[in-house]
Parts: structure tokens; sequence; C-alpha cells
């Protein structure tokens, strides 16, 4: 008799709602994501997304079975399997030094929605993320980025109400916002709309594989695990198409900008606009505590006599990346590096399923 418990509708919306909180983040708050990925195609920018959307969609469906099927209950555990032991060494390695750079990247979008929301210097704003980043990651911040996580939905409904104001009253029609997105788009991926699809996809999936593996063990039934991380994902999608097309009904405003949301947020009011400003602070502080922790517990357990040591390189040396460039481009700079390197552990997740299915395949002729 199978030990396997019964399916449950709980877990799976549990779980989606759990996937749905790791992918919404500062990238998705700030709108910077969606604006660079798709901006520079106008309107047809949404068939990308659908594109893009199918191909995650059945890869994060994969890869959650796989996770479940082979008990990869890790990042690392998850490359080797797909990479082998010395490509997925190098694909972990090099992951998290975008790790590490995010973290510079979201110091820099702290620092720049404090500067946009609340007027304080930039050079402040990144010294007090700095802090805040530093000293949260070396009190034990797993715990805390974990409660501050929940501040998931709150941008949800946040963006939800800025969308259906910026649908309500637009400063462009589709036809002007479509010319307008294009003409001042600023920082993009691809200039073809179908690699901006791919590297979209790429990005998406590095990031959501390394969740799936660590939450493997979560379901009690493989079902639960597989539909509640494609529900996830599907109402992710859904929210960054609400974003975009608000962007293109309101290209005259948004186009070109670091933190576009922020922007379309300031015309609900002053009380609105302040705690939006608020939030993006927030969602950026959590998503560059979590970031410090993946990249320096990668390096040294948490429990080792140099992990402090170790945060406190990777925070101070991601203060100063921070310093390199405006939020939009060092977010441009780790978005390619993520996708791009998203390219070769797609690639390899098709070989290692090509060649686990002929093995597979031979070995149940010979038995």
């Amino acid at each position: 008799m199978s030990n396997e418990k019964s399916f449950s509708m709980k877990t799976l919306l549990i779980l989606a709602g759990s996937y749905v909180s790791f992918g919404i983040g500062a990238g998705f708050a700030t709108g910077s994501e969606v604006l660079q990925f798709w901006a520079p195609h106008g309107l047809p920018g949404a068939v990308g997304i659908i594109i893009s959307a199918l191909l995650i969609l059945l890869c994060i469906a994969v890869v959650s079975r796989d996770c479940r099927k082979y008990k990869l209950a890790s990042m690392d555990m998850m490359y080797r399997h797909y990479c082998g032991k010395y490509l997925g060494l190098a694909i972990n390695w090099f992951n998290t030094l975008t790790f590490f750079l995010m973290v510079g990247s979201m110091i820099a979008g702290g620092a720049s929605s404090m500067n946009q929301a609340f007027g304080l210097d930039t050079r402040i704003g990144t010294v007090i993320m700095l802090i805040a980043v530093m000293a949260t990651a070396l009190l034990g911040m797993k715990k805390l980025t974990a409660i501050l996580g929940n501040i998931a939905p709150i941008i949800l409904l946040a963006v939800v109400v800025i969308c259906v104001y910026s649908y309500i009253n637009p400063t462009d029609s589709f036809s002007t916002g479509d010319m307008l997105i294009r003409e001042k788009s600023g920082l993009s991926m691809s200039g073809s709309l179908i690699f901006s699809a791919v590297l979209n996809f790429t990005y998406v999936v590095l990031n959501m594989s390394a969740y799936s593996a660590n939450v493997s063990t979560r379901a009690d039934h493989q079902k639960e695990l597989v539909w509640g991380n494609v529900l996830g994902q599907f109402a992710t999608v859904l929210c960054q198409t609400f974003v975009f097309l608000a962007f293109v009904l309101n290209a005259s405003v948004v186009g070109g900008t670091d933190i576009p949301l922020l922007i379309l947020g300031q015309r609900l009011g002053s009380v609105f606009y302040a705690f939006y400003g608020i939030i993006v602070v927030l969602a950026t502080y959590t998503t560059a505590t979590g970031m410090a922790w993946v990249a320096s517990s990668n390096i040294q357990r948490e429990d080792s006599k140099w992990y402090k040591l170790v945060v406190a390189v990777v925070c101070i040396g991601a203060f100063v990346f921070s310093n390199f460039g405006t939020f939009g481009v060092l977010m441009n700079i780790v978005m390619k590096a993520v996708s791009y390197l998203g390219i070769v552990f797609t690639v390899c997740v098709i070989v290692s399923k090509i060649y686990r299915y002929v093995k597979e395949s031979k070995e149940g002729v010979k038995a």
C-alpha cells in the first residue's frame, strides 16, 4: 500500500502563494524588469510575455517534477543533477556571483527609491541600505527576511490599485503609447522580441528552478508541487501583463525611467505615493538581504566562524558595485548575466532529459 498522502488543494494554493511571494520582489515592485524586457517592442511585447510564459510554465513543471522525483532538495543538488559535477559546480558559483551583483543593484535601487519618494540624497541612501542589509544578515537575516517577505501580497495589492487607476486615467492611447514606449524605452534586454522572450524565460527559470528545489520537500504529493508552481507562475505573468499594459497607456510618463511604478503611484496622491515609496524601499531591502545571505552562506555556512566576515565583505563589495551606475543600469547588467547563465542551464536541462529518456528506454528494452 502506498504511503503517499492524498492530494491537497490547500497545500497547492499555499505553494502557489509561496511561489508568487518569492518571485514578486524589487524588480517587480519597481517595474524595472517589465520595462526593460518589453518596452522596446511596444504593444507586441505582450505577445513576448505570453511566449515566455508558456516556456516558463513548461520548464517549471518539468523541473518541479524532477526535484520531487530525484529528491533534489537544494540549488547545488539541482545544478549537479542537470549539468554534471563540474559544470554544475561552475554554474552554482557563477550564480552566487550574480546574487552578489544583485545585492549591489538593490542597494542602488533602495537609494534611488528614497531619493525619488522622499528627496533623500542617493549617497546617504546607499549608506543606509548598506548598514541595514549588513546588520540584518549579521543578526540572523533568514528569519527576518521570511517575515518581511510577506509584504509580497501588499505589493501586489498596491500594484493592482496603480494599474486600475492608470487604466481609468491614462496619459496616452494604446496607439500613441505604443509609439512612445518604443522611443523612450531606454535600457533594454534585446532589440529582438523573440530573443527578449527567450532571455526572460531563462532569467525566470534559473531563479525559480532553484526555488523549486528548495521547496520540493514541502509537498506531500508531486502534483501539489508541480501545479502549485505552475499556478504561481501563471498569476505572476498575469500581473506582469497588467503592469506592462499600464506602462503602454502611460508611456509619456514612465518611458526610460528607473522606477516606473513609483512614478505612476505618484499620480494617486502624496499619501499613496509615500506609502508605495516605503513598500518599494522594503522590497529592495528584503531582496538585497536575501541575496546577501544566499551569496554569503554559499561561501561559508551560517554557523561558520568566518560567516560574519564573509557577510561584511559581500555587503561592502556590493556597496562599491552600487556606485557603478544607476539602478536601471545595474539591473540591466545583472538581468543579462542571469539570463545568459539561464541559457546554459536550460540547455543542460534539455540534454539531461533526452539522455535520461534514452537511457531509461534502453534499460526498459533490456528488462
